[in-house]
């Protein structure tokens, strides 16, 4: 069983007046600001992995033979652990010429030209990924460029998180209207982005555990995924009498 955490907020201000420069955010009216905020947390499920490899060499023809090389071993590796051919991309290319100050000339001296190749690979099954990085590295591949480990049902749980995200501001508005003994007249306007409006928020939280079935997605040892959180905010203004 895979767990999800879901942190809720809610932060409110109470105006009775509005200014002029506000007019677009507030209305005219009596009115409370409200924000509500869902945070899920999951774990990542695949690993997105870009790895590459630089030669120099004063013939260009042997760098490029020697980087080529190295991709072409490393693509042997990444298909023999179980990626598939369209979530590997080894097309990227750079030739540059490599030059190096001499202090003692005060000249520009030419060392090689620099050849570099970037192989980016989508690993689904992240428990081999400190496998599949040794392998690389005992293989030739000298650069790490990037590794990020990914949820596959990032956006859901974001459609998920703003939805819950607007219950929270909908339950902080009738939960502090009641507080102030007021009764709200409805909604004036909602936004996903904050409002430009001059009160300080009132916050509260409290956290609620969700249970959902997935596989024990982690990497043991040094390569630890973590958690990913996915988080969403909704802002609305009502009316209240």
């Amino acid at each position: 069983m895979k767990t999800l955490t879901l942190v809720l907020g809610s932060a409110l201000a109470f105006n009775v007046l509005s200014f002029d420069a506000l007019v677009a955010a507030t209305p005219d009216a009596p009115h409370i600001y409200v924000k509500g905020e869902a945070t899920l947390t999951t774990m990542p499920d695949y690993v997105q992995l870009s790895v590459g490899i630089t030669e120099v060499d004063k013939d260009l023809i042997a760098a490029k033979n020697k980087t080529d090389l190295t991709i072409a071993k490393a693509i042997k590796l990444v298909k023999e652990i179980g990626v598939k051919e369209g979530d590997i991309n080894a097309g990227q290319i750079s030739i540059n010429r490599d030059s190096q100050y001499n202090r003692t000339t005060g000249n520009q001296e030419f060392k090689g030209f620099k050849v570099s190749r970037t192989l980016t690979v989508k690993l689904s099954d992240i428990n081999k990924y400190p496998e599949l990085l040794q392998s690389l590295v005992n293989n030739g591949i000298n650069e790490i460029n990037q590794t990020q480990f990914l949820a596959s049902n990032y956006n859901e749980l974001h459609k998920k998180a703003q939805k819950l995200a607007i219950k929270d501001a909908r339950d902080a508005a009738k939960e502090f209207s009641e507080d102030y003994g007021v009764d709200l007249k409805g909604l004036y306007s909602a936004s996903l982005s904050p409002l430009n409006v001059q009160s300080q928020p009132y916050m509260r939280a409290e956290k609620v555990m969700m249970a959902d079935s997935a596989p024990s997605n982690y990497v043991p040892d040094a390569y630890h995924a973590g958690e990913i959180k996915v988080t969403a905010s909704s802002y609305a203004v009502y009316y209240i009498d």
